[in-house]
């Protein structure tokens, strides 16, 4: 038995890129499935995010003295700050004082192997500084009250009393020349707010702004003149690079595809298009020893070479984010797999992975949370979904979809499930972020809310009883920011009742119940954060709650095989690959391989026969793999 990679999505959203300043080109980019390195100046890529908390990275820098010291730098959202020693290979969480802050700039000090200065900019909770390469922090708010830091930049000598630049995203441009220790609005500039910041000496600085103007200044940051001008076309990026024969080039990135480059300290520009086409928009850019690498959204990497136009630079750059995964088999063996995702719509496989087809790709949707297939999906074709919150439907396999209006309000319905006896009762079920349930009885044609009483909470997670046309039991979890309560119903959902409640922040939740599930007993697994906690026999007093694995490992998901009652089979996607439990949830092992400390959010056991099971797991990054018999 081994893995099988099925799909691969390369490409997608890179908000933030650089490049090293050695030999052989390395360069980092940050996306929203952790980091990816390059090591031959960005033609081909790897993932490289063992040991980060939060994959969502919305920040990169490297040190000037990468080459001899290896030390990488990842602002995440969430989870702070993380920094890695060993040129990407492994990552840690620094602290501030006991918060974790939503970091979204961070910035090296160009002479860091003398000063050895951070700057990590922040959500609403000012910026933080470290002098010994990251191992202590000190919090600076004065100047920067409840301010979002958009953009930072600081420049040479910083330590010494040169400037340091800070973007937020009210508009305003603040400076410091007191190593952040105290700061100062520069006046004139709210009008047009600076998204992109960089230096090009220790008195010249050049930034983009959103209205599409680049600036410069030559007094440190005081004062600005515009040099050049593009009415909406976003500056997003901005780059120094400083070529082998000391010569230094400014590059620059647009929203509409633009690429502007200047060689005479950002006087006069020339520019092209990124692409030819002209239908990619650039984020952000990174640029050393005359090169360039543009991230883009959606569209991956560009890389400019020496000479030449730019070109997509994509290989292994798998960061087109899966949110959720389906499995039905059909009758002669084969597979059909419907994943939901986050940029590109529903995509569809009936031939077990081997070929895909995109089957809804409107980005005015949003994000695809949820898709489910019915119990009876190889005969009836239907399928339901989530699409930014909206109710999306399809009666023909997932080929074609449908949005039912009228349901929730928008951007408010967040699971959806079918009852196992779907083809018989057509009873199919939609849980809301504002505690709302709603029911359809005759197979998603009417719609009616059946419960309210869950208001001011999310509903998490349901689940029927696989013996829903008997005993009509079900089973929801639901939280807000204080607590977790798992509820139950025993006529169909038209009513609930408390079960178990914890004390603690949503999150997020899976419930997963077996064959062998009793009304007001169970078994059910809960899987919440680190742990998946189980009713007691009797089905009365607290859940015992165990954890998968220590060190804090986030649980996504949690599923049981259809043949529990033999093989006592789950498996639970985390956030440190795959673990399988073959005591029915009592102890759990990581299952070795190709996912092993990677990201899975979404994974499914299906029945190959009496004896073997097969299991599809989709990484948060863009991958689906299959585990075979």
């Amino acid at each position: 038995m081994s893995w099988e990679r099925l799909l691969a999505l390369e490409g997608g959203t890179v908000g933030s890129i650089v490049r090293a300043n050695d030999r052989v080109g390395t360069a980092f980019a940050a996306t929203l499935a952790g980091v990816f390195r390059s090591t031959d100046g960005g033609e081909r890529w790897e993932w490289t995010g063992d040991g980060l908390i939060s994959p969502f990275v919305q920040d990169v820098a490297v040190s000037p003295d990468f080459e001899r010291d290896g030390v990488v730098v990842a602002a995440t959202a969430v989870s702070g700050l993380h920094m890695s020693f060993d040129r990407g290979e492994s990552w840690f969480r620094r602290e501030f004082w006991g918060i974790r802050p939503t970091v979204t700039r961070v910035a090296i000090s160009p002479d860091f192997g003398r000063d050895q200065m951070i700057v990590a900019g922040t959500q609403r909770e000012g910026v933080f500084v470290s002098r010994n390469r990251g191992q202590g922090w000190n919090g600076f708010v004065s100047g920067l009250e409840d301010a979002e830091i958009s953009a930072l930049a600081i420049a040479p000598g910083a330590s010494d009393g040169g400037a340091v630049l800070a973007a937020t995203d009210s508009g305003a441009l603040l400076r410091s020349t007191d190593a952040c220790r105290s700061w100062v609005r520069v006046e004139g500039l709210d009008a047009d707010p600076i998204e992109s910041l960089a230096w090009i000496g220790q008195e010249t600085a050049v930034a983009g702004t959103v209205l599409g103007r680049v600036l410069r200044s030559t007094d440190g940051g005081g004062r600005w003149e515009t040099v050049w001008r593009s009415d909406g076309d976003t500056v997003n990026g901005i780059a120094v690079s400083e070529s082998n024969g000391g010569s230094r080039q400014v590059v620059a990135a647009t929203g509409r595809g633009r690429l502007l480059q200047s060689s005479d300290g950002a006087m006069t520009w020339r520019e092209q298009p990124i692409a030819p086409d002209g239908e990619v928009s650039a984020l952000c850019v990174g640029a050393s020893n005359g090169r360039a690498l543009i991230g883009t959204d959606r569209g991956g990497v560009y890389r400019l070479p020496a000479d030449g136009p730019p070109a997509a630079a994509n290989v292994g750059l798998v960061n087109r984010p899966i949110l959720d995964l389906a499995v039905s088999r059909s009758i002669d063996g084969e597979d059909t797999l419907v994943i939901g995702t986050l940029q590109d719509g529903v995509l569809v496989s009936g031939e077990s992975g081997s070929n895909w087809s995109t089957t809804l790709d409107d980005p005015g949707l949003g994000p695809i949370t949820a898709v489910r297939l019915s119990p009876g999906f190889a005969r009836d074709g239907i399928a339901g979904g989530i699409a930014g919150g909206q109710v999306i439907w399809s009666a023909d396999g997932a080929r074609s979809w449908v949005r039912v209006g009228g349901l929730t309000d928008d951007s408010a319905a967040n699971l959806l499930e079918f009852s196992p006896d779907f083809a018989a009762d057509g009873h199919v079920t939609v849980g809301a972020q504002d505690g709302m349930l709603l029911q359809s009885q005759d197979h998603g044609d009417t719609w009616r809310s059946v419960w309210t009483g869950l208001d001011g909470s999310e509903v998490l997670a349901l689940a029927y009883s696989p013996h829903f046309a008997r005993d009509r039991a079900m089973v929801a979890a639901a939280g807000d920011e204080q607590r977790l309560v798992v509820i139950r119903s025993a006529d169909a959902g038209e009513t609930w009742m408390p079960w178990v409640e914890y004390d603690t922040s949503r999150g997020w939740a899976s419930l997963a119940i077996p064959p062998s599930f009793k009304p007001d007993v169970g078994p059910v697994l809960l899987a919440a954060r680190d742990r998946i906690a189980m009713p007691p026999s009797s089905g009365r007093g607290p859940w015992t709650g165990l954890r998968v694995a220590e060190g804090g490992v986030a649980i996504r998901q949690v599923t049981v095989s259809p043949a529990f009652g033999r093989d006592g089979l789950v498996a639970a996607a985390t956030s440190d690959g795959v673990y399988l439990s073959n005591t029915q949830g009592l102890d759990w092992s990581r299952m070795d391989g190709p996912l092993a400390g990677r990201a899975v959010e979404r994974v499914s056991i299906t029945e190959a026969d009496s004896d073997r099971r097969t299991i599809h797991a989709a990484v948060g990054s863009g991958e689906l793999w299959r585990f075979s018999p």
